[in-house]
Protein backbone atom coordinates (compact mmCIF):
# COMPACT_ATOMS: atom_id res chain seq x y z
CA UNK A 1 0.00 0.00 0.00
CA UNK A 2 1.31 3.44 -0.93
CA UNK A 3 2.32 5.63 2.00
CA UNK A 4 -0.13 8.53 2.30
CA UNK A 5 -0.12 10.84 5.29
CA UNK A 6 -2.87 10.06 7.79
CA UNK A 7 -3.56 12.63 10.48
CA UNK A 8 -3.20 11.13 13.91
CA UNK A 9 -6.49 10.59 15.71
CA UNK A 10 -7.40 13.07 18.43
CA UNK A 11 -8.23 10.16 20.71
CA UNK A 12 -7.94 6.37 20.48
CA UNK A 13 -10.35 4.09 22.29
CA UNK A 14 -9.10 0.71 23.49
CA UNK A 15 -10.64 -2.62 24.34
CA UNK A 16 -9.18 -2.41 27.83
CA UNK A 17 -10.55 1.03 28.73
CA UNK A 18 -13.57 1.80 26.54
CA UNK A 19 -14.46 -1.75 25.49
CA UNK A 20 -13.96 -1.15 21.76
CA UNK A 21 -11.33 -0.08 19.26
CA UNK A 22 -11.89 3.39 17.91
CA UNK A 23 -10.12 6.39 16.40
CA UNK A 24 -11.78 9.75 17.05
CA UNK A 25 -11.31 12.79 14.81
CA UNK A 26 -12.75 16.01 16.17
CA UNK A 27 -14.72 18.03 13.68
CA UNK A 28 -15.05 21.76 13.13
CA UNK A 29 -18.31 23.54 12.38
CA UNK A 30 -20.45 20.52 13.30
CA UNK A 31 -18.18 19.03 15.95
CA UNK A 32 -21.16 18.21 18.18
CA UNK A 33 -22.55 15.98 15.40
CA UNK A 34 -20.68 12.67 15.40
CA UNK A 35 -20.55 9.98 12.73
CA UNK A 36 -19.50 6.41 13.54
CA UNK A 37 -17.68 4.88 10.58
CA UNK A 38 -17.35 1.11 10.00
CA UNK A 39 -14.96 -0.07 7.29
CA UNK A 40 -15.57 -2.83 4.79
CA UNK A 41 -14.33 -6.39 4.80
CA UNK A 42 -10.64 -6.44 4.04
CA UNK A 43 -10.07 -2.78 4.94
CA UNK A 44 -7.22 -2.39 7.39
CA UNK A 45 -7.28 0.10 10.24
CA UNK A 46 -5.12 2.74 8.56
CA UNK A 47 -7.28 2.65 5.41
CA UNK A 48 -10.48 3.17 7.43
CA UNK A 49 -8.88 5.88 9.57
CA UNK A 50 -7.98 7.81 6.43
CA UNK A 51 -11.63 7.88 5.34
CA UNK A 52 -12.68 8.98 8.82
CA UNK A 53 -10.10 11.76 8.86
CA UNK A 54 -11.24 13.00 5.43
CA UNK A 55 -14.89 12.97 6.56
CA UNK A 56 -14.01 14.99 9.67
CA UNK A 57 -12.80 17.79 7.39
CA UNK A 58 -16.44 18.28 6.40
CA UNK A 59 -17.05 19.64 9.90
CA UNK A 60 -18.33 16.51 11.66
CA UNK A 61 -16.63 14.64 14.45
CA UNK A 62 -15.93 11.10 13.23
CA UNK A 63 -15.28 7.92 15.18
CA UNK A 64 -13.83 5.05 13.13
CA UNK A 65 -14.75 1.80 14.88
CA UNK A 66 -13.08 -1.58 14.49
CA UNK A 67 -15.51 -4.49 14.69
CA UNK A 68 -13.26 -7.21 13.26
CA UNK A 69 -9.90 -7.48 11.48
CA UNK A 70 -8.27 -4.64 13.42
CA UNK A 71 -5.59 -6.11 15.66
CA UNK A 72 -6.12 -7.82 18.06
CA UNK A 73 -9.69 -8.56 16.87
CA UNK A 74 -10.39 -11.82 14.99
CA UNK A 75 -10.03 -11.95 11.22
CA UNK A 76 -13.04 -14.22 10.67
CA UNK A 77 -16.62 -13.08 10.19
CA UNK A 78 -18.02 -15.07 13.10
CA UNK A 79 -20.00 -13.72 16.07
CA UNK A 80 -18.93 -10.10 15.50
CA UNK A 81 -20.26 -8.05 18.44
CA UNK A 82 -22.63 -5.24 17.54
CA UNK A 83 -21.94 -4.22 21.13
CA UNK A 84 -18.88 -2.34 19.83
CA UNK A 85 -21.22 0.13 18.13
CA UNK A 86 -23.26 0.43 21.33
CA UNK A 87 -20.09 1.11 23.34
CA UNK A 88 -19.09 3.71 20.76
CA UNK A 89 -22.46 5.47 21.11
CA UNK A 90 -22.18 5.49 24.91
CA UNK A 91 -18.63 6.83 24.74
CA UNK A 92 -19.68 9.64 22.42
CA UNK A 93 -22.53 10.53 24.75
CA UNK A 94 -20.61 10.49 28.03
CA UNK A 95 -16.83 10.49 27.63
CA UNK A 96 -16.05 12.13 24.30
CA UNK A 97 -13.80 15.24 24.50
CA UNK A 98 -16.57 17.10 22.63
CA UNK A 99 -20.19 17.38 23.79
CA UNK A 100 -22.13 15.37 21.20
CA UNK A 101 -25.76 16.20 20.41
CA UNK A 102 -26.56 13.68 17.65
CA UNK A 103 -25.01 10.52 16.24
CA UNK A 104 -25.06 9.07 12.74
CA UNK A 105 -23.41 5.97 11.34
CA UNK A 106 -22.07 4.83 8.00
CA UNK A 107 -20.37 1.74 6.65
CA UNK A 108 -19.21 0.14 3.43
CA UNK A 109 -19.81 -3.47 2.36
CA UNK A 110 -19.78 -5.67 5.49
CA UNK A 111 -19.58 -2.43 7.46
CA UNK A 112 -22.77 -1.30 5.72
CA UNK A 113 -24.60 -4.40 6.94
CA UNK A 114 -23.06 -3.89 10.40
CA UNK A 115 -24.33 -0.30 10.30
CA UNK A 116 -27.89 -1.35 9.46
CA UNK A 117 -27.91 -4.00 12.20
CA UNK A 118 -26.49 -1.54 14.75
CA UNK A 119 -28.94 1.23 13.87
CA UNK A 120 -31.87 -1.21 14.07
CA UNK A 121 -30.86 -2.12 17.63
CA UNK A 122 -29.46 1.15 19.02
CA UNK A 123 -32.08 3.93 19.01
CA UNK A 124 -29.57 6.75 19.61
CA UNK A 125 -28.21 6.33 16.07
CA UNK A 126 -30.34 8.90 14.26
CA UNK A 127 -28.96 8.97 10.71
CA UNK A 128 -27.63 6.14 8.55
CA UNK A 129 -25.76 5.90 5.25
CA UNK A 130 -25.28 2.30 4.13
CA UNK A 131 -23.02 1.78 1.12
CA UNK A 132 -23.11 -1.49 -0.84
CA UNK A 133 -24.65 -3.34 2.08
CA UNK A 134 -27.09 -6.18 2.57
CA UNK A 135 -30.48 -6.89 4.13
CA UNK A 136 -30.24 -10.21 5.95
CA UNK A 137 -27.79 -11.99 8.24
CA UNK A 138 -26.15 -15.33 7.45
CA UNK A 139 -24.06 -17.86 9.30
CA UNK A 140 -20.50 -16.78 9.97
CA UNK A 141 -17.62 -18.80 8.62
CA UNK A 142 -13.91 -19.31 9.20
CA UNK A 143 -11.44 -18.71 6.39
CA UNK A 144 -14.53 -17.93 4.28
CA UNK A 145 -15.47 -21.60 3.82
CA UNK A 146 -15.70 -23.42 7.17
CA UNK A 147 -19.07 -23.36 8.93
CA UNK A 148 -19.14 -22.28 12.59
CA UNK A 149 -22.86 -22.60 13.35
CA UNK A 150 -22.83 -19.06 14.73
CA UNK A 151 -24.24 -15.84 13.35
CA UNK A 152 -22.16 -13.21 11.58
CA UNK A 153 -23.22 -10.85 14.38
CA UNK A 154 -24.04 -11.00 18.09
CA UNK A 155 -25.63 -8.51 20.48
CA UNK A 156 -25.35 -8.73 24.25
CA UNK A 157 -23.82 -12.17 23.88
CA UNK A 158 -26.64 -13.64 21.80
CA UNK A 159 -26.52 -14.59 18.13
CA UNK A 160 -28.52 -12.27 15.91
CA UNK A 161 -30.93 -14.55 13.98
CA UNK A 162 -29.27 -15.85 10.83
CA UNK A 163 -29.64 -18.16 7.86
CA UNK A 164 -27.61 -21.40 8.12
CA UNK A 165 -24.90 -21.73 5.44
CA UNK A 166 -25.89 -25.21 4.31
CA UNK A 167 -24.16 -24.64 0.97
CA UNK A 168 -20.77 -24.67 2.72
CA UNK A 169 -21.41 -28.22 3.87
CA UNK A 170 -21.48 -29.22 0.21
CA UNK A 171 -18.78 -26.90 -1.07
CA UNK A 172 -17.67 -28.89 -4.17
CA UNK A 173 -21.27 -29.07 -5.40
CA UNK A 174 -21.80 -25.37 -4.62
CA UNK A 175 -18.71 -24.36 -6.59
CA UNK A 176 -19.75 -26.57 -9.48
CA UNK A 177 -23.21 -25.02 -9.57
CA UNK A 178 -21.70 -21.51 -9.58
CA UNK A 179 -19.35 -22.28 -12.47
CA UNK A 180 -22.17 -23.81 -14.51
CA UNK A 181 -24.58 -20.90 -13.99
CA UNK A 182 -24.24 -18.48 -16.95
CA UNK A 183 -25.68 -15.60 -14.91
CA UNK A 184 -22.58 -15.41 -12.71
CA UNK A 185 -19.12 -14.53 -13.94
CA UNK A 186 -15.75 -15.59 -12.61
CA UNK A 187 -15.73 -12.71 -10.07
CA UNK A 188 -19.28 -13.26 -8.82
CA UNK A 189 -18.93 -16.22 -6.45
CA UNK A 190 -20.25 -14.15 -3.54
CA UNK A 191 -23.18 -12.90 -5.59
CA UNK A 192 -24.06 -16.49 -6.47
CA UNK A 193 -23.65 -17.54 -2.83
CA UNK A 194 -26.00 -14.90 -1.42
CA UNK A 195 -28.55 -15.13 -4.23
CA UNK A 196 -28.75 -18.87 -4.86
CA UNK A 197 -27.73 -20.46 -1.56
CA UNK A 198 -30.19 -18.50 0.58
CA UNK A 199 -33.24 -18.55 -1.70
CA UNK A 200 -35.35 -20.01 1.08
CA UNK A 201 -34.30 -17.50 3.73
CA UNK A 202 -36.86 -16.66 6.38
CA UNK A 203 -38.12 -13.44 7.91
CA UNK A 204 -36.13 -14.08 11.10
CA UNK A 205 -32.79 -13.29 9.41
CA UNK A 206 -33.94 -10.03 7.83
CA UNK A 207 -32.32 -6.92 9.31
CA UNK A 208 -35.20 -5.02 10.92
CA UNK A 209 -34.47 -1.72 9.22
CA UNK A 210 -37.91 -0.38 10.11
CA UNK A 211 -36.65 -0.05 13.70
CA UNK A 212 -34.08 2.59 12.75
CA UNK A 213 -34.79 5.93 14.44
CA UNK A 214 -33.73 8.36 11.74
CA UNK A 215 -33.03 9.15 8.10
CA UNK A 216 -31.58 6.45 5.86
CA UNK A 217 -29.57 6.69 2.64
CA UNK A 218 -28.71 3.52 0.71
CA UNK A 219 -26.22 3.51 -2.17
CA UNK A 220 -25.22 0.66 -4.46
CA UNK A 221 -23.83 0.05 -7.94
CA UNK A 222 -26.16 -1.10 -10.70
CA UNK A 223 -24.48 -4.51 -10.54
CA UNK A 224 -22.58 -5.72 -7.50
CA UNK A 225 -20.62 -8.95 -7.85
CA UNK A 226 -19.10 -8.66 -4.36
CA UNK A 227 -22.57 -9.38 -3.00
CA UNK A 228 -25.96 -8.34 -4.46
CA UNK A 229 -26.49 -5.01 -2.73
CA UNK A 230 -28.28 -3.88 -5.91
CA UNK A 231 -31.02 -6.42 -5.12
CA UNK A 232 -30.93 -6.08 -1.33
CA UNK A 233 -31.45 -2.32 -1.18
CA UNK A 234 -34.65 -2.25 -3.28
CA UNK A 235 -35.99 -4.88 -0.88
CA UNK A 236 -35.13 -2.60 2.05
CA UNK A 237 -36.87 0.36 0.41
CA UNK A 238 -39.96 -1.79 -0.18
CA UNK A 239 -40.02 -2.80 3.50
CA UNK A 240 -39.64 0.80 4.66
CA UNK A 241 -42.43 1.98 2.36
CA UNK A 242 -44.79 -0.85 3.27
CA UNK A 243 -44.24 -0.34 7.00
CA UNK A 244 -44.78 3.41 6.80
CA UNK A 245 -41.25 4.30 7.88
CA UNK A 246 -41.65 7.87 9.19
CA UNK A 247 -38.18 9.16 8.34
CA UNK A 248 -36.53 10.25 5.13
CA UNK A 249 -35.24 7.25 3.15
CA UNK A 250 -33.52 7.32 -0.21
CA UNK A 251 -31.80 4.88 -2.53
CA UNK A 252 -29.13 6.02 -5.01
CA UNK A 253 -27.96 3.67 -7.78
CA UNK A 254 -24.71 4.17 -9.69
CA UNK A 255 -25.29 2.11 -12.82
CA UNK A 256 -21.62 1.99 -13.87
CA UNK A 257 -20.18 2.26 -10.40
CA UNK A 258 -18.69 -0.59 -8.40
CA UNK A 259 -19.02 -2.07 -4.94
CA UNK A 260 -16.38 0.48 -3.83
CA UNK A 261 -18.59 3.56 -3.63
CA UNK A 262 -18.12 6.59 -1.36
CA UNK A 263 -14.38 6.11 -1.08
CA UNK A 264 -12.67 9.50 -1.55
CA UNK A 265 -9.84 9.68 -4.06
CA UNK A 266 -7.39 10.75 -1.37
CA UNK A 267 -8.06 7.46 0.38
CA UNK A 268 -7.87 5.43 -2.84
CA UNK A 269 -4.46 7.02 -3.46
CA UNK A 270 -3.19 4.78 -0.67
CA UNK A 271 -3.50 1.93 -3.19
CA UNK A 272 -1.56 3.85 -5.84
CA UNK A 273 -2.16 5.51 -9.21
CA UNK A 274 -5.44 5.29 -11.13
CA UNK A 275 -3.85 2.61 -13.29
CA UNK A 276 -2.82 0.58 -10.25
CA UNK A 277 -6.29 0.93 -8.74
CA UNK A 278 -7.77 -0.33 -12.01
CA UNK A 279 -5.40 -3.31 -12.08
CA UNK A 280 -5.65 -4.15 -8.39
CA UNK A 281 -9.35 -3.67 -7.73
CA UNK A 282 -10.33 -4.76 -11.24
CA UNK A 283 -8.98 -8.24 -10.50
CA UNK A 284 -11.85 -8.80 -8.11
CA UNK A 285 -14.63 -6.46 -9.23
CA UNK A 286 -16.17 -6.68 -12.69
CA UNK A 287 -17.29 -3.05 -12.94
CA UNK A 288 -13.87 -1.68 -11.98
CA UNK A 289 -12.28 -3.61 -14.85
CA UNK A 290 -15.04 -2.77 -17.32
CA UNK A 291 -15.73 0.88 -16.46
CA UNK A 292 -12.72 2.30 -14.58
CA UNK A 293 -13.42 5.96 -15.32
CA UNK A 294 -17.13 5.65 -14.54
CA UNK A 295 -16.24 3.91 -11.26
CA UNK A 296 -13.91 6.77 -10.30
CA UNK A 297 -16.66 9.28 -11.01
CA UNK A 298 -19.20 7.21 -9.07
CA UNK A 299 -16.87 7.20 -6.05
CA UNK A 300 -16.64 11.00 -6.19
CA UNK A 301 -20.37 11.52 -6.67
CA UNK A 302 -21.39 9.04 -3.97
CA UNK A 303 -18.92 10.54 -1.49
CA UNK A 304 -20.45 13.97 -2.07
CA UNK A 305 -23.92 12.51 -1.67
CA UNK A 306 -22.93 10.87 1.62
CA UNK A 307 -21.55 14.15 2.98
CA UNK A 308 -24.55 16.16 1.79
CA UNK A 309 -27.00 13.66 3.31
CA UNK A 310 -25.34 13.79 6.71
CA UNK A 311 -25.17 17.58 6.54
CA UNK A 312 -28.85 17.91 5.62
CA UNK A 313 -30.07 15.33 8.14
CA UNK A 314 -27.84 16.04 11.12
CA UNK A 315 -27.67 19.84 11.05
CA UNK A 316 -31.36 20.66 10.66
CA UNK A 317 -31.45 22.59 13.92
CA UNK A 318 -28.02 24.20 13.69
CA UNK A 319 -28.14 27.98 13.28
Amino acid sequence: MKQVAVRQADYRCTLEKEGFLGSFYQGGQYADRAIILAGGSGEGREFVEKRAEILSREGFSVLAVGYYLWKPLPKDTVAIPVDYAEYAVKWLQSDCPVEIHSIGMTGLSLGAAYTLVAASLIPDISCVVSVSGFDFVVEGCKNMIFRQHRSYFTFHGEDIPYEPAEALSHLPATLKAWKKDPRYGSKAMNRFYYNECFKDRTEKSRIKVENIHGDVLLMSPGYDDTWPSDEAFPRIMKVLDEKGFPYRHEYAVYEKGSHCLAMPEEQMAMIGSDEKIERTVGKFITMEAKYPEECRQARKDSWKRLVDFFRESMTKNVL
